[in-house]
């Protein structure tokens, strides 16, 4: 069966995506920041690797974040779950199509001063709209 034989009607999915944001407003309006990597400026420098890339720290809210069970070497580990409205108004700007792939290139999440490497990225989505985005990450 498909949408149309159900009598889907459209606005059902931008519905729950707001429903998504106000149930993460409801936990506390959390922010997360995602450290991304700056482009290479172009000169000889930074394509050589002899200077650091920049980096930009990107706040995020709303969002959740919860402690995970740390790794068997006792390594910290959390789940930051993030509305996709904010990352995909993010996203726009920087001229990104695969949110998903652009998280896992990024630095990492910083989370109490500390940077978390990102190890995977899952997508709720309801009627084909992406609605949150759930990371968890390493120290």
């Amino acid at each position: 069966m498909t949408d149309d034989q159900l009598g889907m009607i459209l606005g059902h999915a931008c519905a729950v995506r707001r429903f998504a944001d106000a149930l993460l407003r409801s936990g506390g309006d959390t922010q997360v920041t995602v450290r991304i990597s700056d482009p290479s400026t172009g000169d000889t420098g930074s394509q050589l690797g002899l200077e650091p890339p920049g980096a930009e720290d990107l706040q995020i809210s709303p969002a959740l974040v919860k402690a995970l069970a740390p790794t068997e070497d006792g390594k910290r580990r959390i789940e930051a779950v993030i509305s996709a409205t904010s990352l995909q108004a993010i996203a726009k700007n920087y001229g990104v199509e695969d949110i998903a792939a652009w998280l896992l290139v990024a630095q990492g999440v910083v989370y109490y001063g500390h940077l978390m490497r990102i190890d995977t990225v899952t997508v709720d989505r309801f009627l084909g709209l992406d609605c949150l985005y759930h990371l968890t990450a390493t120290e």
